[in-house]
């Protein structure tokens, strides 16, 4: 018998695979379902419950910190399946990521469940701020795939499938606000997660978004914020 054969048998026996895939499955649910009051009610992973038998790392400890990176990272796709958009996903996992890098095994289930509430709350409130509208719907998701790139509204209209005369109407009418002014929203969104959460200045996070220069940038954050982005960063930095 090869080892591979004697290796899957020893699984299915042993019960790896699905004890891993059921255990997390209840998460995964509730976080595509924005569900975070009852995530927030189930007991989180233990340590141990990481544990496989040194199956990927070399030792206990490196075993259990690849399954928490690994539940963090598919509790991230499971948040951007369900509507959230890459990069506000991406920068939880990060931040989740940062802290299992340096804590010890002990402190990874209480990070792991924390990310994954986070993850279904920012699930609920793209729920919430659904238009019913699948034209309106398709060009905000892809407006919100493009927060780092110049987009025109002809490249947008092209993508959903309609005029953009007919988009700019039926995106005003159900979104309540114009192409422009919902991408500069969230932009501004965007921006203030990374003064919050990551390392770059300031002025990088206004290239990064698009806006022309740092100036023009504090003026847009201070209109929508109501603080510049420095004093935004001062109180709110993790």
């Amino acid at each position: 018998m090869s080892d591979k054969i004697s290796r899957a048998i020893r699984d299915s026996e042993e019960e790896f695979i699905n004890r891993s895939y059921w255990d997390i499955l209840p998460m995964i649910r509730m976080i595509q379902n924005g569900d975070t009051e009852q995530l927030a009610t189930i007991e989180p992973l233990s340590a141990e419950a990481l544990y496989q038998n040194d199956r990927i790392g070399s030792s206990k400890v490196k075993e259990i910190e690849y399954m928490a990176v690994s539940l963090i990272n598919t509790f991230m796709i499971s948040a951007i399946e369900a509507g959230v958009y890459p990069p506000e996903a991406n920068w939880t996992a990060d931040y989740a990521l940062h802290q299992i890098a340096e804590n010890f095994p002990d402190k990874f289930p209480g990070i792991i469940r924390a990310a994954a509430i986070t993850f279904s709350e920012q699930v609920k409130a793209r729920k919430l701020q659904s238009t019913g509208n699948p034209h309106v719907e398709k060009a905000r998701k892809y407006l919100l795939t493009h927060l780092t790139q110049e987009v025109t509204l002809e490249e947008v209209a092209d993508h959903v499938g309609v005029s953009k005369y007919h988009l700019s109407h039926i995106f005003k009418e159900h979104a309540g606000m114009t192409i422009r002014q919902y991408m500069t929203h969230e932009r501004i969104e965007a921006a203030k997660d990374l003064l919050e959460t990551s390392d770059k200045t300031i002025p990088e996070i206004a290239a990064l978004f698009q806006f022309c220069d740092q100036s023009y940038f504090t003026y847009v954050f201070r209109t929508n914020v109501g603080m510049t982005p420095g004093e935004y960063r001062a109180k709110h930095k993790v």
